[in-house]
């Protein structure tokens, strides 16, 4: 079962279970951050042991809610029935949004963050796709960018060679990982694109966490520069 893994000062990640999105088999993370207030903003929610749940709320109370990327909308209605006091934020919607049911969100995520997180949080709205309109998060005390869908980095897993063949040909292999190409092929206004990554890579960030694949610990900004190179000609 997932456990609860600290990641830096005041951010946890759990592995979740596989899902299959378009035919493909991919991992799963949520992210877990401390506010200097004593309550817990909760990224892309994953199913957890009763256990894990525990060592989640004991750290405080889940205060917020945040589905980052229309592809992972869907994941914030179990944790809601567990929380429903908290908070509900998503991205703009868009014709690849996923949910089950309608949910009493609070807000739409974009450039500027909520006052209840803007002392540890910043956010940017990664604009020009109208497919997936993903928000990027930077928590400021550990120096760490958080994404979900945008930057992919697997590792090779040993017998399943079509699946490894795949994720090197669309440029995702780790250690180097990269944008899958569906995704910079949707891009439509690049204009719009490089204003949301000169904004990021204005964070001061030294470390990376993204939903699929291995996560960065240091030097994560160049890693985030090799990986846009694309848009960045």
């Amino acid at each position: 079962m997932p456990e609860l893994e600290a990641f830096a000062e005041n951010l946890w990640i759990v592995e979740g279970p596989e899902v299959r999105d378009f035919g493909i088999m991919f991992t799963t993370r949520m992210i877990v951050v401390k506010l200097s207030d004593g309550s817990l903003w909760v990224d892309s929610p994953v199913p957890v042991s009763f256990d894990t749940l525990k060592r989640i709320t004991a750290l405080g109370p889940v205060r917020y809610l945040v589905a980052a990327t229309p592809r992972h909308v869907w994941r914030l209605e179990t944790w809601y029935r567990l929380f429903p006091e908290a908070e509900l934020w998503v991205p703009r919607p868009t014709p690849m949004t996923l949910k089950s049911e309608a949910l009493p969100y609070s807000g739409i995520l974009g450039d500027t963050p909520y006052r209840g997180w803007e002392a540890d949080i910043d956010q940017c709205a990664f604009k020009g796709n109208p497919f997936i309109e993903e928000v990027i998060f930077y928590h400021k005390e550990s120096r760490t960018a958080i994404l979900d869908d945008l930057i992919q980095n697997h590792p090779m897993v040993r017998g399943k060679n079509l699946r490894n063949a795949l994720i090197r040909l669309f440029g995702v292999a780790y250690p180097r990982g990269g944008v899958p190409p569906d995704i910079r092929l949707s891009f439509v206004n690049r204009t719009l694109a490089r204003r949301s990554l000169k904004k990021m890579l204005s964070w001061d960030f030294d470390k990376l966490i993204i939903a699929h694949g291995v996560c960065i610990k240091k030097d994560a900004k160049q890693f985030v520069e090799e990986a846009f190179r694309w848009l960045r000609r």
